[in-house]
């Protein structure tokens, strides 16, 4: 009966995502991230070259990291305010605790980050309170631990550490790609081939019809928390090592791209549909977006009113859409 329903669910999540797909398909954000790329690349030699790529592939991995934890929890309709300043706090974590043991911290990393995803997971399925203000909460709480860490950046990332995660040949992020192809072989793997993925989707489609069919809303919520901490966490620590040292407002701008991708893949800000494919293709683009108006001589600010009125314009779409799709 269980397992019926969920597919059930999926089937009608399919019929409701082909009402849109003109506009929210899965791989129309690949089309659109060719012709950006083969756009800069004609505007910009600067930009085709071996080192700006393997800047931007280095760029994307926090955003995928983090856009990954934040697809599942907005899929499971509901939103997390928090992970930007996880990956800060991960960051302040590991420059006060990598000098004694690189094990060490990021054991420590991990385990703040599950604390936190199941503090958030369980404020907003067992006390019903909604996740952005619980998340909203979340984030201050821990801007201010990070603060007491590392009041200023600094302290100490080893070298080593560095060394593995921006391992070069030739020049260009091998490591860095592969732990992207990593990560989008996971979260496509789990959202659309595991029962824990149907069990978001089926969550955030109609969590009272999940309930009464026999999933535990409650658990499948906690459980994207805690994804979605962890995810923050593990993009803090690769934050670290690009920087080398912590940061406790290095993570800070992630949180903000962190939705900018999620939706502009395609996934919507009501829950239950989109996916992980267009949340990574977003995300090479978003990671490309700042390296090319770099090129252009675009000052810093400017990057941040583009991706608000590219953030603002897509999320407009969909409710736009939603509405006349509903009414």
């Amino acid at each position: 009966m269980k397992n019926s329903w969920i597919l059930t669910m999926c089937r009608k999540q399919t019929e409701m995502k082909s009402n849109v797909k003109d506009f929210f398909s899965e791989w129309y954000i690949y089309i659109i991230l060719i012709v950006f790329w083969v756009t800069s690349c004609s505007i910009s030699p600067y930009f085709r070259t071996i080192s700006n790529f393997s800047n931007i592939f280095e760029s994307a991995v926090p955003i995928a990291l983090i856009g990954l934890g934040q697809t599942i929890v907005i899929l499971s309709g509901g939103f997390d305010l928090s992970v930007g300043v996880t990956a800060s706090l991960a960051t302040a974590i590991a420059s006060e605790t990598m000098g004694l043991s690189i094990t060490l911290g990021i054991l420590l990393v991990l385990g703040v980050s599950f604390v936190v995803g199941l503090i958030n997971g369980f404020g907003v399925s067992k006390f019903n309170i909604e996740s952005f203000i619980m998340t909203l909460g979340m984030m201050f709480l821990l801007k201010g631990i990070a603060f007491l860490l590392r009041p200023t950046p600094g302290g100490y990332i080893p070298e080593s550490f560095q060394k593995a995660l921006l391992y070069k040949i030739s020049g260009f992020s091998i490591v860095a790609v592969l732990i992207l192809i990593l990560v989008a072989v996971i979260g496509i793997t789990v959202l659309q081939r595991r029962k824990f993925g149907r069990e978001i989707y089926a969550v955030g489609g109609d969590p009272n019809a999940a309930k009464m069919a026999g999933i535990n809303v409650d658990k499948t919520k906690m459980k994207a928390f805690i994804i979605s901490a962890i995810c923050a966490g593990l993009g803090g620590l690769f934050i670290a090592a690009r920087i080398g040292s912590g940061n406790s407002n290095a993570g800070d701008p992630y949180l903000f791209d962190s939705f900018t991708v999620v939706f502009m893949g395609g996934t919507l800000v009501t829950g239950g549909i989109g996916g992980y494919k267009g949340t990574f293709g977003s995300t090479l683009i978003i990671a490309s977006l700042s390296s090319i108006l770099q090129f252009m001589g675009i000052t810093i600010w400017y990057h941040f009113i583009i991706k608000g009125l590219l953030l603002a314009g897509v999320v407009g779409i969909q409710l736009y859409i939603i509405r006349r799709r509903t009414s």
